[in-house]
């Protein structure tokens, strides 16, 4: 369980400084360079909560087990342990409370073992007239359901071998691009990433935030993403509504999205 409430996260971490103005994530790094190393000792979950997830895939994703500026250590880490622990927040028996009692207002240390900290990206695509493109979230997501949110996110997954940049994270979240609104790599003028934050809501967990252009039109926008909507039926779920917020309300906005908004444009995305 998670609770969505961007003052009160604020309130948690009340001695971490703010990546932005009201933006309960920490910054760790801007727009790079950053370079990968592979962090030898294996991880396991140090458990801390009694939670048993059932999923239908168990993706080996990305954990960040150091950072230091601009290097990341990393290693291969099952998404399981993530909802085993930074998903695991606020639910009764859960994570908040017990890390607050530790390390007070402080996050903590990435080198606690309670939590997996799988790296998250995230995107805002702007149009040719410099608007952000958010869809909806469906309501039946497990984190931010029902939201207006960055034109997509998720995961870095894990490839064995890989340890640049741009393949661990830029071709992920464009991977992710691709499977919840039907943007390709060929359809952005640009993409880069704006910040790399740690983020509140769930206890530290790193993300990479990544802004692009696309000179598409609206029409063309809406038509690739009711393909992927229709793809994504197709394999019985769904990411994302056919419902675009058109004039940004952050009140309407998940606190992901209004963080890659802020981010992105102080970086004059």
């Amino acid at each position: 369980m998670l609770r969505y409430d961007a003052a009160w996260l604020i309130e948690q971490y009340a001695d971490e400084p703010l990546a932005a103005p009201g933006i309960p994530y920490t910054l760790l790094g801007e727009s790079g360079p950053y370079r990968m190393l592979l962090e030898d000792a294996p991880y396991r979950l140090t458990p801390a909560v009694d939670i048993n997830p059932h999923l239908p895939y168990d993706e080996t994703v990305v954990r960040l087990a150091r950072y230091d500026s601009g290097n990341l250590w990393v290693q291969p880490c099952p998404y399981s342990d993530g909802v085993k622990s930074n998903y695991a927040m606020d639910g009764p028996g859960e994570l908040r409370e017990t890390l607050r009692a530790q390390y007070g207002r402080r996050l903590p240390p990435l080198d606690d073992g309670r939590l997996s900290n799988g790296i998250g990206t995230a995107i805002v695509v702007f149009d040719a007239a410099n608007r952000p493109y958010l869809p909806r979230r469906a309501p039946s997501q497990s984190v931010f359901p029902g939201g207006y949110h960055c034109t997509a996110s998720g995961e870095a997954v894990w490839r064995e071998g890989i340890l640049d940049f741009d393949s661990l994270f830029t071709e992920n979240i464009c991977g992710e691009l691709e499977e919840e609104v039907g943007l390709t790599r060929a359809d952005l003028e640009r993409i880069r990433p704006v910040a790399f934050c740690r983020e509140f809501l769930r206890g530290g967990k790193p993300q990479f935030f990544f802004a692009a252009r696309t000179a598409l039109s609206d029409v063309e926008l809406q038509w690739r993403r009711r393909a992927a909507i229709a793809a994504q039926l197709a394999q019985g779920r769904q990411e994302v509504l056919d419902d675009v917020l058109l004039d940004f309300d952050p009140a309407c906005c998940t606190i992901e999205c209004v963080a890659n908004l802020a981010l992105a444009r102080h970086c004059n995305a």
